[in-house]
């Protein structure tokens, strides 16, 4: 696997860096990579580096002039060599040890000494490299013998392009790159080299105001198949020329010159080794605005991977994200308030949220978009629904190993059909976490003193019924059928499962899970959680694997998660991460779709089908991020394939 496909789309979870702003929001960048140096020639060489770890060969083409390049994507892909830039006269050390690091002990030398002079040669020989020249009198001449040396000439197909129009050239180097095709240059109205007798079927690229029917005519009559890829311009020509079976990654380019006077593409000439690399095809942009029937391409288009070669004024972030970033979901509501827990009712259309910018809890109605909120006296933490009930921890300092003694805190329960506080009562303990059952018995975890104490209590007198010990600021799940709770703790390492036994309200026993690490449950800085299927087969870990309902091991997903929603009447759950959804066979655990939604997932929430995600959305260039609540259309997406999920390149990015 190539350095490149380890390094795909490095961007951290919650280091997304690029946002777009819309009319309303600004959203989370899709996961892209920018492969930029300060200037042409470092450019080439950053490409060199992201994709190769080692090379028998490298080209060498001149910097200043694109010529010589347009036609070394076939050689790129038959040597498996990066395509370097370099100055007429010299080498820079950049490139000098590129070559070294890559260990290439083949360097071709594209063009005459009049495009690379004999000094680079000498350069080169001076390292211990005896490089190839392939030269001819002018560019078409070159670009046959490129063909010849790659090989590619000697098979039945070839591309021609214009030989002074290098963005019909770019568009077609992906397919002469992983297909090691031929590609030869031609003028408006002729072809100046003669085609080996070989080739049987030409495709040229461009309308004929670039390659006129005369030179289609001339290969016609030769006996050739002329197929012509063109459109109303350079754009639509490159979208007609792209592969629609390259589905893992696209390269994005520059598709305008940098000079008025001349045609220079300095970033995207060395752009074919990496389409080769990657499999991807490349596609044209404006630098600094869109255009259309490329973003509806995008539209269309999903991918693992974007790669935008140079830097900003080459193909702008805001471009990249107006192109590239369409939302399979949409946003309901974004909330002025920061969230700090949520839970969806279980029957009414309503997210309920606790708040801790003024010690709240929030009721929003996503349907009536009806708004209502209760303040309480001390810190809320956390809630759960139940019972048409709100049941929320209250706090009254903050958690701390040392508490041991008299901790106190609170339980407040809230009406969920009247949104009014029904009862408050006080308790000796920390809480923590909490599950409530049916019979109306809460159960709170304490958050303070190490070892502490898992207690449950009457919801209707406060009363407290039983304890056990328990480890200090240990999440808690409730078993559908009400027999056990699952804890996770979060204060050591390895973090560990365990299961307590439940009837009428009492804390009757206690299992250790039998894996102490065995598996990875998280850590210190990356604190997970548990979930429980609603059928109580799996308990699920947010690093991703999976335990049967009597904690023995089951199996690993292919991805970790933020939280999960389940669909089990249609065989299917879904998980979240950063900007993405992903849906899982519930038999096999397999993902086989992926979503891309506004914001980052936080939670997630299943409600008669449909999916819907609490998450924090950029609201600003400013970098201000709201949490939002956001509807996933589950008829869009992209399909995916288990190595797609499992490539360890989008598997970097997840973690």
């Amino acid at each position: 696997m190539s350095k490149l496909r380890l390094s795909v789309l490095l961007v951290f979870l919650f280091s997304l860096a690029s946002f777009f702003a819309t009319a309303s929001i600004t959203s989370a960048a899709s996961n892209y990579e920018r492969i930029a140096g300060k200037n042409r020639i470092e450019t080439s060489v950053e490409i060199s580096y992201a994709s190769w770890e080692q090379a028998d060969a490298v080209i060498l083409a001149r910097a200043d002039n694109p010529a010589d390049a347009l036609s070394s994507a076939s050689l790129s892909g038959a040597a498996d060599a990066p395509i370097l830039l370099t100055y007429p006269t010299k080498l820079s050390q950049s490139v000098i040890d590129e070559i070294d690091r890559l260990g290439a002990t083949t360097v071709y030398i594209l063009g005459g000494t009049g495009a690379i002079s004999g000094t680079v040669e000498n350069q080169l020989k001076q390292l211990g490299i005896d490089p190839v020249r392939i030269s001819g009198k002018n560019r078409f001449e070159t670009a046959a013998n490129i063909n010849k040396e790659a090989g590619s000439s000697l098979g039945t197909k070839a591309i021609v392009v214009n030989g002074f129009a290098v963005a019909d050239a770019l568009s077609a180097s992906s397919n002469s790159a992983i297909n090691q095709l031929p590609i030869y240059l031609a003028n408006k109205t002729n072809l100046p080299v003669n085609l080996p007798s070989n080739i049987k079927e030409v495709m040229i690229y461009g309308g004929e105001g670039v390659i006129g029917k005369e030179v289609a005519q001339a290969l016609e009559a030769q006996g050739r198949t002329v197929t012509r890829i063109s459109g109303k311009n350079r754009y639509m020509t490159n979208l007609a020329a792209a592969d629609a079976s390259l589905t893992d990654h696209v390269i994005i380019v520059r598709g305008t010159s940098t000079s008025t006077t001349a045609e220079e593409y300095p970033d995207a000439v060395a752009g074919a080794g990496l389409s080769h690399k990657l499999g991807a095809n490349i596609i044209l942009s404006q630098p600094d605005t869109v255009v259309s029937a490329t973003s509806e391409y995008f539209k269309k288009n999903r991918f693992l991977g974007y790669f935008i070669l140079g830097g900003e004024n080459a193909v702008s972030t805001e471009t990249v994200m107006e192109l590239t970033f369409h939302p399979d979901s949409k946003v309901l509501k974004t909330f002025e308030h920061n969230i700090i827990a949520s839970a969806m009712d279980t029957t009414r259309p309503v997210l309920y949220s606790l708040s801790d910018d003024d010690f709240s809890l929030h009721s929003y109605n996503y349907v009536t978009g009806e708004h209502s909120s209760i303040q309480f006296t001390d810190m809320p933490e956390q809630l759960y629904v139940a019972n048409d009930k709100i049941y929320v921890t209250l706090v009254h300092r903050e958690h701390d190993d040392y508490w041991f003694d008299e901790q106190s805190g609170g339980i407040a329960i809230v009406d969920a059909e009247t949104f009014e506080l029904e009862n408050e009562f006080e308790i000796a303990l920390d809480p923590f976490d909490l599950v409530v059952d049916q019979l109306g018995f809460i159960y709170v975890a304490g958050g303070s003193g190490q070892w502490t104490e898992l207690k449950s209590y009457s919801g209707v007198t406060g009363e407290e019924v039983s304890s056990r010990m328990i480890r200090q600021r240990s999440y808690l799940e409730l078993s559908p059928n009400e027999s056990k709770i699952y804890a996770i703790n979060t204060d050591v390492s390895p973090r560990d499962i365990s299961e307590y036994y439940i009837s009428q309200g009492n804390i009757s026993g206690y299992k250790d899970s039998p894996y102490h690490g065995d598996y990875d449950l998280g850590n210190f800085g990356f604190i997970t959680n548990i979930k429980v299927s609603p059928d109580g087969k799996y308990l699920f870990n947010n690093m991703g694997h999976v335990f049967k309902g009597n904690l023995d091991y089951a199996a690993e997903l292919e991805i970790p998660y933020m939280d999960l929603a389940f669909v089990l009447n249609e065989n299917r759950f879904y998980s979240g991460i950063s900007n993405y959804i992903f849906k899982h066979d519930y038999s096999t655990f397999l993902v086989d779709r992926s979503y891309l939604i506004n914001g980052e997932a936080e939670e997630m929430y299943q409600k008669n089908g449909e999916i819907y995600v609490l998450s924090l959305v950029q609201v600003s260039t400013t970098g201000l991020q709201k949490y939002a609540l956001e509807q996933l259309d589950t008829s869009k997406g992209m399909e995916l394939q288990s190595e797609d999920v499992t490539d360890p390149a989008f598997q970097n990015y997840l973690k």
